[in-house]
């Protein structure tokens, strides 16, 4: 059982994973994730179950914190309904395809799944620091480039539980050419459209290991209540700060906090393999 604290450090994280959302259009995961491995593996949860557990709850929260952040882009005149529905719906097929194979299969041990994040974080990080932000947004993309990265982001959603926005942000402004604002508000309305259908599944299946009274199919609402509540705040907060800071600034503000989940990943690694 979790305590008075832990709830209370749920929605402190919470509240930090939403303004992530918001402000880099990456649905919340990648504080969602480091925080429910912690409170999951100190409820019990072990190994494959608990990295189906950490995938389904990541993403069940990242519902609302992307929505949220999408519905913020909208009110705010940022929204672009075509590019979303372009990259969204091949990326939902990809995505609930592999959610199914994970979530019936004990093939994806908590070992390979850090590996996995560890090495898509540091792809990532490479990408942001070495290249320049696009200034010039709104520039023409094929629909195809959009179908491409919305498929490659369904997967990386269902391996990594991030939602898909560490790969759709770099894709849209390095590859697409779009600005780093426009790119946020697609992936923001991306995000929420993968989490909405490996939701379902996953709030409809079989529970892996029961561990809680408030447990439905692989979703712990024990512990991700307190983080969507705060996500009713901090998400349009965080789209609303974006709106008003330099695309060079939200760069780097993404680049620096990858690397330090990644640092964090890392040190469990060589701890796991007894090298530390």
């Amino acid at each position: 059982m979790l305590e008075l604290s832990d709830y209370i450090l749920l929605a402190l994280f919470g509240s930090f994973g939403a303004f992530l959302s918001g402000f880099l259009g990456v649905g919340g995961g990648l504080v969602y994730i480091p925080v429910l491995d912690y409170f999951l593996s100190k409820m019990g949860l072990k190994n494959d179950v608990l990295v189906k557990a950490i995938l389904a709850n990541s993403l069940f929260t990242i519902i609302f914190s992307g929505s949220l952040a999408s519905y913020k882009q909208y009110k705010m005149g940022n929204f672009y309904p075509k590019e979303i529905l372009k990259t969204a719906l091949p990326g939902m097929m990809s995505a609930l395809v592999l959610t199914y194979f994970i979530q019936t299969g004990n093939w994806y041990s908590k070992q390979v799944f850090n590996y996995v994040f560890a090495l898509m974080l540091f792809i990532i990080i490479i990408r942001m620091f070495a290249k320049k932000p696009v200034l010039i947004g709104e520039q023409h993309a094929p629909t195809w480039k959009y179908q491409t990265t919305g498929f490659f982001a369904g997967l990386i959603t269902a391996f990594s539980g991030l939602g898909g926005g560490v790969v759709m942000t770099p894709l849209f402004t390095d590859w697409m050419k779009q600005s780093i604002k426009k790119a946020s508000s697609i992936s923001n309305g991306v995000i929420p459209m993968f989490a909405i259908v490996m939701g379902i599944f996953n709030l409809s299946g079989p529970a892996s290991q029961k561990i809680s009274n408030y447990q439905y199919g692989n979703i712990y609402f024990e512990v991700i209540f307190p983080m969507i509540l705060a996500t009713f705040f901090f998400a349009p907060l965080g789209v609303k700060m974006a709106q008003k800071t330099s695309p060079k600034i939200i760069r780097i503000v993404f680049a620096c906090f990858v690397s330090g989940v990644l640092l964090k990943l890392i040190f469990e690694i060589l701890r796991n393999l007894n090298v530390i």
